[in-house]
C-alpha cells in the first residue's frame, strides 16, 4: 500500500462517498477508509430500501427543518443544494423521481442505483477506498496526520471523519467518530435517538400492530400541558407508535421523559372535525340504521382495525344498539375520535433510531468549509455533526451538502471538476 495522502477519509458513506468525489482531482491523491467489508451499508437501508435522496423543498425552508441551529446549514447548501444533488445523479443516469411530502427518490425505486452511481464515480477517479481498515489511532505530528489501523498507517496531510453517528451499529456506525474527535479537543455532545419509535406496553394498544393512520394530529403532554404536535401519518407497531409524525417528534419525547417526566400521546382521529359535526354526523348514522350494532356504527367511522379498541376504550358492548345509546356514551365515542390517549413507556434504543442526534458541536466547525476550530486540515461531515432534520431527505441532504463541502475545502488543488 502506497500510503501517503493528500486527502483521506474516515468513513464510505454517503457523506463520505460524496467526500471523496468532491476532494479528488487529477493532482490530488485522496483515498477513503472503510471499517467495513463493503461501502454504504446504511445507505442501502435508507428509505426501506429505496432511498429518499434529497427534497424538492427551497433551501429557507430546508434551513428551518432542522431547527433552531439550521442556519449553520446555509454555508454548504449554498455550495451543494438539493437542486445540485439531483442533477450530480441524474446527469449521471440516475432518475429521480417526487412523491409525497416533498421526498427525492431515485425512479429505480433502489438505494443501491444511488450507491452504484457514488462508487463508480469513485472509480472513475481514481480514488482508492480501503476496505476492512478499522483505524483505532489518528495523531497528527508536523502538519501530518497518522491514521493507524492495527498493522497499516496511512498518512494524510488533510482527513475528513464521516464515521456516522450511533444509530444502526450494525452498519458500522458504532460512534468511532467521537473518540477521534475528542482526541483532537472537539466537544461531543451526548449522542441520542432522534427519529425513533415509540414503546407503549399497552397490550390492547399492542394489537394494532399493523394499522396505518393517516390525516390525524398526534400530540405529546407531559405535566398536563401539550409540548410537541404534529399533522400527518403514523403506524401502530408490537411495540408502540412509529411513522413518521411519530418519528419527527421522538426526540422531544426522548429529552422529556429523560426528564423524569410522564407522557401521554392524544390521537385526534378526526382533526378536520370538530365535536358538534362529529355528533350530528353519528345521530345521522343511527336515524338511518337505528337498529345497527355499535360494532357496525363504529365500521362507518374508523378502520377496520382499530373497532375492537374502540370497542375496549369506550366500555360500551359492541352487539349495543346504536338507537340506544345514551348522551354519555355518544359522548365518550365523540371523546375517543377526538382524544385517543395512551401512555408513552419509552423509545427504542438508540440502535433502532434512523438518525442519531449529537455528536461533534456546530460551533466548533467551521461552516463555510466543515473545517475544525481546533485542528487545522480536520474536517468533519454527516452524521457525525450535531445538526439532525426530520424525515423527508433532510439528513440525507444533510450528509451529501456537508460530505461535498469538507472534500472540496480540503482539496490541495481544487478544481471545478468537482462539481460536476
Amino acid at each position: 500500500m502506497n500510503n501517503t495522502f493528500d486527502v483521506a477519509i474516515i468513513g464510505a458513506g454517503p457523506a463520505g462517498l460524496m467526500a471523496g468525489i468532491s476532494a479528488k482531482t487529477k493532482e490530488n491523491k485522496v483515498c477513503i477508509l472503510e471499517k467495513n467489508a463493503s461501502a454504504g451499508k446504511k445507505l442501502l437501508i435508507s428509505g426501506k430500501g429505496r432511498c429518499n435522496v434529497t427534497t424538492s423543498k427551497n433551501i429557507h425552508e430546508i434551513v428551518k427543518a432542522f431547527g433552531e441551529k439550521g442556519k449553520f446549514f446555509y454555508g454548504v447548501l449554498s455550495q451543494f443544494s438539493n437542486q445540485e444533488v439531483i442533477n450530480f445523479f441524474e446527469i449521471r443516469g440516475v432518475p429521480l423521481k417526487e412523491e409525497r411530502g416533498d421526498r427525492m427518490f431515485p425512479v429505480s425505486d433502489k438505494s443501491a442505483s444511488i450507491l452504484n452511481c457514488l462508487l463508480f464515480e469513485i472509480k472513475r477517479k481514481s480514488i482508492d477506498i480501503y476496505y476492512n481498515f478499522n483505524v483505532k489511532n489518528i495523531t497528527k505530528n508536523n502538519d501530518l496526520f497518522q491514521i493507524s489501523g492495527g498493522n497499516e498507517t496511512i498518512v494524510a496531510k488533510k482527513i475528513i471523519i464521516t464515521t456516522g453517528g450511533k444509530s444502526y451499529p450494525e452498519t458500522g456506525s458504532t460512534g468511532d467518530g467521537y473518540r477521534f474527535a475528542e482526541s483532537f479537543g472537539h466537544t461531543i455532545i451526548k449522542p441520542i435517538p432522534a427519529l425513533v419509535p415509540l414503546l407503549a406496553k399497552n397490550n390492547e394498544l399492542n394489537k394494532l400492530a399493523g394499522l396505518s393512520l393517516k390525516n390525524v394530529e398526534l400530540k405529546f403532554i407531559s405535566n398536563s400541558e401539550i409540548f410537541a404536535h404534529e399533522f400527518g401519518e403514523m403506524l401502530f407497531t408490537h411495540k408502540g407508535i412509529s411513522g413518521p409524525i411519530v418519528l419527527k417528534l421522538s426526540k422531544k419525547v426522548y429529552q422529556e421523559l429523560a426528564g423524569g417526566n410522564n407522557v401521554t400521546a392524544a390521537v385526534d382521529l378526526k382533526p378536520k372535525l370538530d365535536t358538534e359535526t362529529i355528533k350530528q354526523r353519528i345521530i345521522k348514522e343511527i336515524q338511518a340504521a337505528p337498529k345497527k350494532e355499535y360494532q357496525s356504527l363504529l365500521a362507518t367511522l374508523l378502520p377496520k382495525l382499530l373497532i375492537s379498541y374502540a370497542i375496549y376504550a369506550t366500555l360500551i358492548d359492541k352487539h349495543h344498539q346504536s338507537s340506544t345509546l345514551n348522551k354519555m356514551q355518544i359522548s365518550s365515542l365523540i371523546s375517543f375520535l377526538k382524544n385517543f390517549t395512551f401512555k408513552i413507556d419509552g423509545t427504542e434504543s438508540i440502535d433502532n433510531a434512523i438518525v442519531t442526534h449529537g455528536g461533534v458541536d456546530i460551533n466548533e466547525i467551521e461552516r463555510k468549509t466543515m473545517e475544525s476550530t481546533k485542528t487545522s486540515g480536520l474536517y468533519f461531515a454527516g452524521e457525525i455533526i450535531c445538526l439532525d432534520g426530520p424525515t423527508g431527505g433532510f439528513n440525507m441532504q444533510k450528509a451529501f451538502s456537508t460530505g461535498f463541502t469538507a472534500g472540496l475545502s480540503s482539496s490541495i488543488f481544487p478544481s471545478s471538476d468537482n462539481h460536476g
